[in-house]
């Protein structure tokens, strides 16, 4: 055996044997979900034991393509260096929290703050990148790589490539069937390939984020919007873009905990069927804002085209948009903005976290700092921002105990981290509280209105599946069924009974554009009555 390892583990190495060796490495040390996940699914046989040894061959097989391609005489150390450790992180990631690390992922990552960040970060991660990422890295940089002459190396590697598609093609062949219903119905699972999925789920990152870096000019639409005539009241409505709720943790749906006690006890009617438009904030955010449905938006066309909040400061509506997560995600780029996550603005901030309710205070004087018009608000939650739910809220609404006092979720209960997630949602009913009772101190001389909707959802460990993220058409539906409450002021003219049939209905972010237009009485052709949550409602409709 070390006479068979001692050409790899020389201090010379020849770059066809370094290749095999990091494949090896790579499908064996860096794909424990994958194969985690295909033992679950076929590892009840000898029959769905010997494919998933036929799977493994073939990841082998694609690790050395992927290498064949990356690896050349001037890129080889660097290349290797950045699989070395982006795949051992997303190991690490994919391992703990059973997620999948595809460009909507890292999108998500790339757009996330310091403060979030550090919530992700754990001694155990940097054990587990020091192991399978720095000790490999040091042992490639203190390693010769030796190389033949260019047509000796080019037959080589034609070679290497040719041995890899025999291999893929040898270990296929005999369970053409059963790769024929892996493909069709296990679409999840290939996400799990590292570092394969990573590589190429950063390369589209790249791709968008250049795509997307010029703002310089948009597309403007809505610019003969305006104002209902018959509307002769001004109108005060707070959008609140909720983090990280799903639905089925909402009292107010039927969720067994009293995680609404307050909200209850207002006239807020829940929307309790909708479904978001992705699985993760950097997404989701941006489509609901859009007028692009789910299937037809585009994360590169919605940076250079307006959204609603342009549309309505063409009809001469005042927007502010106050943010205590990451960002507007894009969405404010021509709005008023405003950052709630330090203490320099944010005067409800502990030795935690900055809270939610600060983006409430001085509102007041921005509304007074407007006296003509109507007016929006927008406030960008922190919410129930995972996997650190404990910090979300302050100690006096840790109701329901034991809590999961700990980002790295796998070694919480599942009752201890569903425990400190509802906590979170208690305290976002506070907040949501909070806000009627502002809201309500105008009712005189405004139709005042609340409209809160998640931009997505959170598994929390159902099927060993955690936080959220994961491909739209394969995510949980704990991913996906948001949590949505609208609440309407005193004055506001609708039929409250008409509003509670609608609010049973299916609905979607698709209709949050046109629902917020409808809230302020805007009218544009980009207005479809169809998708608006009061249509049908009004009194005067």
């Amino acid at each position: 055996m070390l006479k068979l390892l001692k050409p790899y583990l020389s201090p010379n190495i020849g770059i066809h044997r370094l290749i095999l060796l990091l494949a090896v490495v790579f499908t064996l040390l860096f794909n424990h979900s994958y194969f985690s996940n295909l033992y679950n699914l076929y590892g009840s046989s000898l029959h769905g034991l010997a494919f998933i040894a036929s799977l493994g061959l073939l990841l082998f097989a694609l690790q050395v393509l992927l290498l064949c391609v990356l690896c050349f005489r001037f890129t080889t150390k660097v290349a290797l260096t950045i699989l070395l450790l982006g795949g051992a992180t997303a190991s690490y990631y994919m391992d703990r929290f059973n997620i999948v690390i595809d460009s909507t992922m890292l999108t998500n990552v790339f757009q996330t703050d310091a403060k979030e960040a550090s919530d992700l970060l754990t001694f155990t991660l940097f054990a587990e990148l020091i192991v399978l990422g720095a000790v490999p890295c040091w042992w490639l940089w203190r390693t010769t790589i030796s190389y033949c002459r260019w047509t000796v190396e080019l037959r080589n590697r034609l070679l290497l490539i040719v041995g890899s598609l025999a291999l893929a093609l040898a270990s296929a062949v005999p369970f053409t069937a059963d790769y024929a219903s892996f493909f069709r119905e296990q679409k999840l699972l290939r996400y799990y390939a590292n570092p394969i999925t990573f590589v190429y789920s950063s390369v589209r990152l790249v791709h968008d984020l250049l795509a997307v870096s010029d703002h310089s000019s948009r597309i403007a639409i809505g610019m003969n919007a305006h104002k209902d005539a018959a509307d002769t009241r001004r109108n005060l409505v707070i959008l609140v873009v909720g983090e990280t709720a799903r639905a089925d943790h909402f009292s107010l749906n039927g969720y067994t905990r009293q995680t609404n006690p307050l909200l209850a006890n207002t006239s807020a009617v829940s929307f309790s069927n909708v479904t978001s438009c992705g699985t993760a904030t950097a997404y989701s955010v941006p489509c609901m804002f859009s007028l692009s449905d789910r299937k037809d938006f585009d994360l590169k066309e919605a940076a250079h085209t307006e959204n609603v909040l342009d549309i309505l400061q063409h009809a001469g509506v005042a927007v502010l948009w106050r943010d205590n997560n990451s960002d507007s995600k894009g969405v404010a780029q021509a709005i008023e903005f405003q950052d709630f996550r330090t203490s320099a603005t944010n005067t409800h901030c502990d030795e935690v976290e900055c809270r939610d309710t600060g983006m409430l205070e001085g509102l007041d004087q921005w509304i007074a700092a407007h006296p003509t018009g109507d007016l929006t608000v927008v406030l960008h939650q922190m919410g129930n921002h995972g996997p650190a739910y404990y910090k979300r809220y302050p100690a006096e609404y840790e109701k329901f105990q034991p809590v999961c006092t700990s980002s790295q979720l796998e070694t919480c209960s599942q009752e201890a981290i569903i425990n400190s997630y509802d906590n979170a949602i208690l305290y976002t009913d506070f907040f949501l509280s909070q806000t009627v009772n502002l809201l309500k101190t105008y009712d005189d001389n405004f139709d005042t209105a609340l409209l809160y909707v998640s931009d997505h959802g959170e598994s929390l460990g159902e099927k060993g599946i955690y936080l959220h993220g994961l491909p739209f058409l394969l995510a949980p539906e704990s991913q996906t069924h948001v949590a949505a409450v609208l609440w309407l002021g005193e004055h506001y003219p609708i039929d409250r009974d008409a509003l509670k049939q609608r609010a049973e209905a299916a609905g979607s972010h698709d209709d949050y554009f046109h629902t917020v237009l409808g809230l302020l009485k805007i009218q544009t052709p980009e207005y479809d009555p169809g998708k608006d949550w009061l249509a049908g409602a009004r009194k005067h409709e």
